[in-house]
């Protein structure tokens, strides 16, 4: 399987490609200049793997939630990429994303993901890791103010995304384990 993953519905701008079982990714913290960089960076990264675009098995990005601009540029990249080469999309939620990343660097496998949204409210959605070592969300992704938060009473729970650190005060003192550096990736 020869893939390219983008994700720009953060303040990130992050690609990855994986061919096989090996994963090349280019991950920058550049807020409000994804448009910029994407294109040059899936260049890059190519160029690196000796791979051309039309080689791919298929084009994924992050669908959000999150930034409305951001994803409008993933989307717009990876349908004009796929449309010259020919090649399946494939849209992947930034929460699902945000909580695989989060497993596989951390190992918890009870995941609330809160993302800021601004205005007051959050990104969400609660997510487990199944026998295969994928997420799966429970329920539905949801947008709410901090305090509509679900939350359980068992300590294996565990907080991700930024929406930790941004409602700290309203919602981080529920969960004992909180990484709230994580962004959505490739």
């Amino acid at each position: 399987m020869k893939l390219l993953a983008i994700d720009t519905s953060s303040t990130a701008c992050s690609i990855a490609l994986q061919i096989g079982k090996d994963i090349l990714s280019r991950h920058v913290i550049m807020p409000m200049q994804q448009a910029q960089l994407i294109l040059p960076m899936i260049k890059t990264l190519l160029t690196d793997a000796n791979i051309k675009l039309n080689q791919l098995d298929a084009i994924a990005f992050g669908r959000g939630p999150g930034s409305f601009t951001g994803i409008r540029i993933a989307a717009s990249v990876a349908q004009g990429l796929s449309f010259g080469a020919k090649l399946p999309v494939i849209a992947i939620s930034s929460l699902a994303a945000l909580a695989q990343a989060a497993y596989q660097s951390l190992g918890w496998e009870k995941l609330l993901v809160a993302v800021d949204a601004r205005m007051q409210e959050v990104y969400w959605g609660i997510y487990s890791v199944n026998s295969t070592g994928l997420v799966v969300l429970t329920g539905e992704e949801m947008i709410s103010a901090p305090n509509q938060l679900p939350f359980v009473e068992d300590q294996a729970w565990s907080g991700v995304g930024n929406g930790w650190e941004v409602y700290r005060e309203q919602i981080a003192q529920k969960l004992t384990k909180i990484d709230s550096t994580y962004l959505p990736t490739a």
